[in-house]
């Protein structure tokens, strides 16, 4: 389904990643404050995907993704980018992330992460920020791209992806 000029629009997801699980359950409030009320959440699970992030917050990562409500324009998104970045920033101890926070965007066609590391499969947004489809979504599967993270490649992952996408066109069908 291929939507007009008009309704080239995206739900915010924010994947979460940290040791506290009352931290992971408590920024759900923050970032509502900023962002709107969630409308999905995934079940916390333990990130064992990788140990990339073990050096800094130590063992026993849990991971979830949480989906906002509220439609966004496609235009300002990498903004997103710089306020959960300024977020994981205010809840450091002693230098270390305590959370990390990877906002993107669920879009008709795929899921879409924001970065602030260049690579050669991600494009320059606007200010450090850069963007990357992780996942494409075909019909009702999802498809890999050779970057794709390996948390992204995870069936069940898939499958939340894919209910915020089909929230998404509930969303622009209803109001539209």
């Amino acid at each position: 389904m291929i939507f007009p000029p008009d309704k080239q629009q995206a739900l915010l997801l924010c994947g979460l990643l940290s040791p506290d699980s009352k931290l992971l359950k408590n920024i759900e409030k923050t970032l509502s404050e900023h962002f709107g009320p969630v409308a999905l959440r995934s079940e916390v699970v333990p990130f064992e995907w990788t140990d990339y992030y073990n050096a800094e917050m130590g063992e026993g990562i849990l991971r979830r993704w949480i989906v906002f409500e509220r439609p966004l324009d496609l235009i300002k998104g990498w903004k997103l980018k710089q306020k959960t970045d300024e977020i994981e920033e205010g809840l450091r101890d002693k230098g270390k992330r305590t959370i990390n926070i990877d906002p993107g965007l669920v879009r008709h066609d795929g899921l879409w992460l924001f970065s602030t590391k260049p690579a050669g499969h991600r494009a320059y947004v606007n200010e450090g920020i850069w963007i990357e489809l992780t996942v494409r979504f075909l019909k009702e599967h999802c498809e890999e791209m050779p970057w794709t993270y390996p948390d992204h490649r995870d069936p069940g992952v898939q499958l939340f992806f894919l209910k915020a996408r089909n929230l998404l066109k509930k969303q622009l069908t209803t109001n539209g």
